[in-house]
């Protein structure tokens, strides 16, 4: 057990389950740690506080994971006593943790809990059972409600990274009751319950499909103080955001850094002096230069001189972009916009605001010609009175930027030793490239159009007129070989109508004359007779 001058007591707590609270953090599951301990709330000290103390006060306050355990400066009207706390991560409450008092201190304990999902039952802070507050009380999900959309959503709330694995079953089934909605999140939110969600499709579950994940934890190292991410303060996560002492900082060290960040190649190793209590500066780095994150490095602790070790890389600078725009009517293609020659263009250039001032060179596409002008408002544009063939091509903006470190002292490539500050560089970045094409101008093709159409229009009219003229001409024809052929048979049918009347007619007659002659020759004999 560690000794102190000041301790005057060290003892169990056996309070009630109210004895523990956050303050100053905007909610109920962030802010500064405070315990009601001797009659008065008293708050605690940085000393011991790393992620084990912060678990332990997350669970008592029932607001999910530990997302980070850090310290504030203390203010001027603070009690005169404060408490250490030591937990083993095992106890459910403050309360059974050991409890030291001591005086005032100059940085206490702060903890962020995510207050409405957490991991639990893993092996470390980043993996586990997921279970989620709804209604105030918390619940198992169903591997069917939830994917890896989900799942990176929920990293991300809890500060631990991106998903590793997504199944069930590995840390136990738990003995919740299983949830009811589905969630529907894009991957973009911060929060699990910012998703979208939908009533769960299945009704009945089983304890091997709750939801257990694993993330692969903070990236380990950030860089801050500075308007990039680029450049700043190195930050090293070893279950809590620390600085790193500059007693052995090199340039292999910050070359490591800008690796593991994608910021381009080390520019300078930096330190400046340390605004908090040295109790933070107790973390040392020394790497061979090839690695490629920090945390491959030799990682110890050691003691706190004040001064933060610091990077500035050669990706200081956010990319620019480039902007095409035309008074006219301008049409796009697969490679990217068009302009009709002898018309104006103008290119724009622009930044994310990051330093002020800059200037903007516009890569010309023949001869690496450029035009320059300095940025305002982190912009340029560049008009182009008339377009013409010289013009085609690509085109790109680069952002050019001297920028002031107000840094104690700085290392460059080749030497070792410290050089006071501040330090200035020259810094560049360039944007993606535009491809413009110039085409001929609308003109001719408009006049050609507006004659085209109508000559087109007459020579379908003349072409449908005649069309219907022949058609007229061959059914007229038809009709009249069609009437004078019923006009013949006609005819033929008159014709064969007489014939038939004058042999009835002469049958008739030979008749007659046949049954006279009968008469005559019978009158004859009987004259004979007599």
């Amino acid at each position: 057990m560690v000794q102190h001058a000041s301790i005057k007591e060290c003892s169990y707590m056996q309070q009630d389950p109210n004895d523990v609270r956050l303050v100053d953090g905007g909610s109920r599951c962030a802010g500064t740690v405070e315990i009601f301990h001797g009659g008065e709330w008293r708050k605690v000290k940085k000393v011991y506080w790393d992620m084990k103390q912060a678990t332990v006060v997350c669970k008592q306050l029932d607001c999910g994971s530990v997302v980070t355990a850090t310290g504030r400066e203390s203010g001027t009207d603070e009690s005169e006593w404060s408490v250490e706390i030591h937990c083993q991560l095992s106890e459910r409450a403050v309360r059974e943790c050991l409890i030291w008092n001591d005086f005032r201190s100059n940085i206490y304990a702060t903890v962020a809990c995510s207050d409405s999902v957490r991991l639990v039952d893993g092996p470390g802070l980043c993996s586990g059972r997921l279970e989620v507050k709804s209604h105030q009380s918390w619940t198992t999900v169903c591997e069917a409600d939830f994917d890896w959309k989900d799942a990176e959503v929920v990293c991300r709330e809890l500060d631990c990274g991106t998903p590793l694995t997504l199944q069930g079953a590995l840390f136990g089934g738990g003995k919740l009751p299983f949830g009811t909605k589905k969630f529907q999140c894009n991957a973009t939110e911060d929060r699990l319950l910012a998703c979208s969600v939908s009533d769960s499709e299945e009704h009945t579950y089983t304890h091997d499909k709750a939801v257990e994940l694993t993330c692969s934890g903070p990236h380990y190292v950030s860089l801050v103080d500075e308007s990039s991410h680029c450049a700043g303060t190195v930050m090293l996560f070893s279950r809590e955001w620390k600085k790193v002492e500059a007693d052995r900082w090199s340039m292999r060290e910050a070359a490591v850094v800008c690796r593991q960040l994608d910021c381009g190649s080390a520019v300078a190793a930096t330190q400046r002096e340390s605004k908090r209590n040295g109790t933070e500066l107790n973390s040392v780095a020394d790497c061979e230069g090839s690695e490629f994150e920090l945390r491959k490095c030799s990682i110890h602790c050691g003691s706190s001189v004040g001064f933060a070790a610091g990077v500035i890389c050669s990706g200081l600078l956010v990319q620019p972009r480039i902007s095409f725009s035309s008074p006219t009517r301008v049409s796009r293609g697969r490679q990217g916009p068009e302009v009709f020659q002898g018309h104006s263009f103008t290119i724009t250039c622009f930044t994310h605001p990051q330093y002020p001032g800059g200037s903007f060179h516009l890569k010309l596409p023949q001869n690496n010609r450029s035009h320059t002008q300095t940025a305002v408002n982190h912009s340029a544009s560049f008009l182009f009175p008339a377009a013409d063939d010289s013009h085609q091509g690509n085109y790109s903006c680069v952002y050019e930027n001297q920028v002031t470190f107000q840094n104690e002292k700085f290392k460059v490539e080749g030497n070792d030793d410290w050089s006071p500050g501040p330090f200035i560089y020259n810094f560049s970045s360039a944007s993606e490239p535009l491809s413009l094409t110039v085409t001929d101008s609308p003109l001719p093709a408009f006049v050609t159009r507006m004659l085209l159409v109508p000559i087109l229009m007459l020579i379908t009219c003349l072409s449908i007129f005649l069309t219907f003229k022949k058609w007229s001409h061959l059914f007229i024809r038809n009709t009249r070989q069609q009437g004078a052929a019923a006009a013949t048979v006609h005819e033929n049918i008159e014709m064969v109508s007489l014939q038939s009347r004058a042999e009835e007619k002469q049958n008739v007659d030979r008749g007659a004359g046949e049954e006279l002659l009968t008469d005559l020759e019978q009158e004859e004999e009987e004259q004979n007779r007599n």
